[in-house]
């Protein structure tokens, strides 16, 4: 297991009573997020993964990406009994703070494409009619700058770019037929009834966007079994059409629910979560589970509930700690390890969403792969597919100014040209990226070649650390990735270069020989 020298990251054990920097305000700017996932190395084998660990990683996108998760899950695999990230009141980024319940990324939903490249599954979309025609966005009476077609059109853009993906998607009628309060939405006109509602939707789905929804949950005769994940691939599927009696969606999405919405508290809000979570885990795959870890009242918006309110300046964290940030401490102690069932949110977090999907044993790499390293205690790293060991190399000259970068027989107790460690530069704002310094200060580097990217396949070598200017041959995305290797599980890594997009490499061709070459290569998916 790695111990806590492995990495030195400021914020890294997973533990909600270890004091921290007053960091976590720049986060989404200077991408902090990011830095924290390599806490991760601190987990027990066997754990699922575990992400970030401070109070933005539960509440903020950052910049970690997350658009291809489910390419890697078999597609005989029902959706029930997969652990989907989503969010609740998907689009709702205006009005007072009551109304508002995501991080706004801009109106005409693209505030839902950026929730989509970040792993979000499953959505939550409310409508009103108007002109007797069209269906816009609300929250209650608050207009959210989208329109419907805004969020058919962003959605299919990210399924035609991630065909192995699907989304889910609950939709709602939002305003009341009759209008019975001032503070709800009334359609236009006010005479709307449900007939003029479902031949709206059903232009949408039948010939605005033809083939985007997964054909049966849209057919408003019968609600439809779940699907496999390989039917609904590159598809949405309509899971509900809430507050119209047409019959479309799927038969068990309301089987088993919690969405205790209306102010519960935040401390019964979580056990409530925390409860339906583990039932979920616990029962059978073919049922299907969905968690709101949404709420609100008076005096405590959907932010409140989510991350907390008041500043513990000791520990720097809410004083009132919100169900997000303890959820994703009770998910990165391992706890939920199983099937999570649709996970609906309030302003989640990088970490959180990471955390559910990786629940997701389908999308755990087996075997092992060049480009996926495990990082050990003794500050060795290993590729999990030939298990070598990544060593500083000859030097090019007497200088001893650089060398090359090569692979050997990984020794019981490692010399020091064996030993790497991830630090963030100190000399400019590394936006969550980081030096992998050897032992003798030197950086992982890949070559300047007179400006261009260097291809897959090029050797790395290692140079004195820049400190001059932003110098992205030097700097080294860290991502966590589950793997299984025989009946282990543990946690590996993906080391991506900022320069290239390419990934730290063992060469394949030259794997069997003792310094053999690491290199830049394409990255697993």
């Amino acid at each position: 297991m790695p111990g806590p020298d492995v990495f030195r990251t400021e914020n890294r054990l997973p533990d909600p009573d270890r004091p921290r920097r007053r960091t976590w305000r720049r986060a989404v700017a200077h991408g902090l997020a990011l830095s924290l996932a390599v806490g991760a190395a601190l987990l027990l084998p066997g754990q699922a993964v575990a992400a970030g660990s401070v109070y933005p990683d539960a509440v903020e996108l950052g910049s970690t990406t997350n658009p291809d998760w489910m390419k890697n899950i078999s597609g005989r695999t029902p959706l029930s009994a997969m652990s989907i990230p989503g969010t609740h009141e998907t689009l709702a980024i205006h009005g007072i703070e009551l109304s508002k319940a995501q991080q706004d990324f801009g109106d005409s939903a693209a505030t839902l494409a950026t929730q989509l490249e970040h792993g979000i599954r499953a959505i939550d979309i409310r409508v009103r009619v108007t002109e007797g025609k069209y269906f816009v966005v609300h929250h209650g009476a608050q207009y959210q700058y989208a329109n419907f077609t805004d969020v058919l059109s962003k959605t299919q853009g990210f399924l035609r770019q991630h065909p192995g993906e699907t989304v889910l998607m609950r939709l709602r009628a939002e305003c009341p037929r009759p209008n019975n309060s001032v503070k709800d939405c009334t359609n236009d006109p006010s005479t709307v009834n449900d007939t003029d509602i479902k031949n709206i939707f059903d232009r949408y789905a039948n010939t605005d966007f033809p083939g985007l929804f997964y054909g049966p949950s849209v057919n408003s005769a019968a609600k439809t079994d779940m699907p496999v994940l390989g039917d609904a691939r590159g598809k949405i599927v309509l899971t509900t059409f809430d507050n119209l009696s047409a019959q479309y969606g799927v038969k068990s999405f309301g089987d088993h629910t919690e969405d205790d919405y209306d102010d519960p508290g935040i401390n019964k809000k979580y056990d409530e979560v925390r409860a339906n979570l583990e039932q979920a885990v616990a029962a059978p795959a073919d049922q299907t589970w969905v968690t709101y870890t949404s709420a609100s009242g008076i005096g405590a918006s959907p932010m409140t509930y989510a991350g907390g309110s008041g500043w513990d300046t000791t520990h720097q964290r809410p004083a009132v700690v919100g169900v997000n940030l303890r959820l994703m401490w009770y998910l990165n102690g391992g706890g939920g390890n199983g099937r999570l069932g649709i996970v609906m949110m309030d302003y989640p977090g990088w970490a959180l969403i990471e955390d559910i999907v990786a629940r997701n044993s389908g999308s755990v790499v087996k075997g092992g792969h060049q480009a996926i390293w495990q990082v050990n205690a003794d500050k060795t790293y290993v590729d999990s597919r030939f298990g070598k060991c990544m060593v500083r190399g000859p030097e090019f000259d007497s200088s001893k100014t650089g060398g090359l970068v090569t692979q050997r027989t990984c020794q019981s107790s490692p010399p020091s040209s064996h030993q790497w460690s991830a630090v963030k530069p100190s000399a400019y704002d590394g936006k969550g990226y980081f030096w992998i310094k050897a032992a003798n200060g030197s950086c992982l580097t890949a070559p300047y070649n007179n400006g261009t990217p260097p291809p897959a396949g090029t050797q790395l070598f290692w140079w004195g650390c820049e400190t001059r200017w932003f110098s992205g041959n030097q700097l080294w995305n860290v991502i966590p990735t589950p793997l299984r290797v025989g009946n282990k599980d543990t946690m590996a890594y993906k080391f991506i270069n900022q320069w290239t997009g390419l990934c730290l490499s063992v060469d394949p061709a030259t794997a069997a020989t003792s310094g053999g070459k690491v290199t830049l290569d394409s990255c697993p998916g």
